[in-house]
């Protein structure tokens, strides 16, 4: 009877342990909820909110137009010293109320490894940037002292010659649009100035470049070839300047206008 009795007490010992227990563990519970009621939502919450103003910011009432290369884009040859930095604005603004600003940037003798390293200063690095418009003209300095070249070697050379201009222009693009992803890129192709003493070895080599140039530049999705050999071709004593290599202010305009034409879709939708 005494061990049945100890076994009741101990049983009871045990009970009210258990119900301790069980409190204390429920107002522990308690106070970590109230301390932390929404945890999900804390972890949510980013520690660095992202950065928006380093966005470009662009003027919309103006088109900025930069130009590269060689004495083409500088303009030389025009008797009234005007070139592309004249002749573009008129013709723009024909298509838009926007004021257009144009900065020339053209080298005189400039062949293709030259504006790769005029880039690759990264002077003129925050102007591409505001650029809506690069306009390119270069590969005449790099092509033409193989015109003087007899037949045997002339073949050779223009390979070598073609590969490395190229490899250039292909870095020089890749620099552009890495600076300026959304800038539409105007590429100026070449016309063959001695057109009338050359005959039509010359002539095929100069198609093969410009055709190989075409379809580099076309890569580029916002890029556009403009062809000028059929511009010139037929009209050496009507565009071309006294120097007998470089377009005349009508050699100029009539470049300018076939530009505008180009681009009349972008700068209206703009």
């Amino acid at each position: 009877m005494v061990k049945k009795s100890m076994w009741y007490s101990i049983l009871t010992i045990a009970c009210i342990g258990l119900i301790v227990l069980s409190m204390g563990f429920y107002q522990a519970l308690m106070v970590t909820t109230k301390v932390n009621p929404h945890p999900s939502t804390q972890a949510e919450t980013p520690l660095t909110p992202p950065d928006l103003t380093k966005l470009p910011s662009k003027k919309s009432t103006t088109f900025n137009v930069l130009i590269l290369g060689d004495s083409v884009a500088k303009g030389t040859g025009d008797e009234n010293s005007k070139g592309f930095s004249g002749y573009l604005p008129e013709q723009f603004k024909k298509s838009t109320p926007k004021e257009i600003l144009v900065t020339n940037a053209g080298i005189d003798g400039l062949e293709s490894i030259g504006l790769l390293e005029q880039l690759q200063g990264r002077k003129l690095e925050n102007t591409i940037v505001d650029s809506d418009f690069i306009l390119v003209s270069i590969g005449g300095n790099d092509i033409r002292s193989i015109l003087t070249l007899n037949t045997l070697a002339k073949e050779d050379a223009f390979k070598v010659r073609q590969d490395s201009f190229l490899s250039n222009l292909k870095q020089t693009l890749k620099v552009l649009r890495d600076t300026n992803p959304n800038s539409t890129i105007i590429f100026l192709g070449l016309y063959n100035p001695y057109e009338k003493a050359t005959g039509a070895e010359d002539t095929r080599l100069l198609n093969t470049w410009n055709y190989n140039t075409q379809l580099l530049v076309e890569e580029d999705g916002k890029a556009i070839f403009i062809p000028t050999h059929d511009l010139l071709k037929y009209n050496l004593d009507r565009f071309l300047a006294k120097d007998g290599l470089h377009p005349n202010s009508a050699g100029y305009q009539a470049i300018s206008n076939r530009i505008s034409k180009s681009v009349e879709m972008i700068i209206t939708g703009s």
